[in-house]
């Protein structure tokens, strides 16, 4: 019986525009910033920032010296925030109504500076992020990344909860690998699928 969810945030909760955000990044001066952006596992400084082996102010540092001269902070946090696309309506609609029944959890690879941007589209639709959720779970803050096991054996760990009763949706492959391993029933979130109708029907079957 499934008893928990855990969701993944970018790409599964929030949609994502890589494009929009490496092009304002070249609009900053990064022409190659699209060479460190995935849409499912970051690399180089910039997994360093989602791990928090560094923080805001030495990532900004790092895009300063990428570019060549100094790039005031909101400019940079906002060429960051236009990775983050918007939510659907129908997403906080799906998430008030399972937390109704089921203990739902974030577990999601991400840094402040999105965060901060998250919070606001939650707050522009009238919603405290944190009443979503039972706990989330950021990599920066637990200075782990997926699809590392250690992330997800961490959340287990500290939630309490059982792989076996869980439900893990994600759009990256490598994470839902990580999870089945673990024991964890598993939701591949793919672009152009229903997603909330899918959930609704995987718990049902569940029953």
């Amino acid at each position: 019986m499934i008893r928990n969810i855990v969701f993944d945030l970018g790409g599964v909760i929030i949609t994502l525009d890589r494009q929009a955000c490496v092009d304002s990044f070249k609009k900053l001066g990064f022409k190659d910033f699209d060479d460190i952006l995935n849409d499912f596992v970051q690399d180089g400084f910039f997994l360093e920032f989602e791990k928090g082996s560094i923080d805001a102010v030495r990532f900004r540092e790092i895009i300063c010296d990428h570019i060549g001269h100094s790039v005031k902070d909101e400019e940079i946090d906002s060429a960051m925030g236009d990775f983050l696309s918007d939510i659907p309506v129908k997403r906080f609609e799906t998430l008030s109504k399972l937390k109704k029944s089921y203990n739902i959890f974030l577990l999601s690879n991400t840094n402040p500076i999105a965060m901060d941007k998250v919070k606001d589209i939650f707050s522009a639709y009238g919603i405290d992020m944190n009443d979503c959720f039972d706990k989330m779970y950021l990599s920066y803050q637990m200075k782990m990344v997926k699809p590392n096991s250690e992330i997800f054996l961490k959340l287990l760990e500290d939630s309490g909860i059982k792989a076996e009763e869980s439900l893990f949706i994600d759009d990256g492959e490598m994470n839902i690998n990580t999870a089945n391993l673990l024991g964890f029933k598993t939701l591949h979130f793919i672009n152009g699928i229903d997603l909330d109708r899918e959930i609704e029907k995987f718990l049902n079957e569940q029953k």
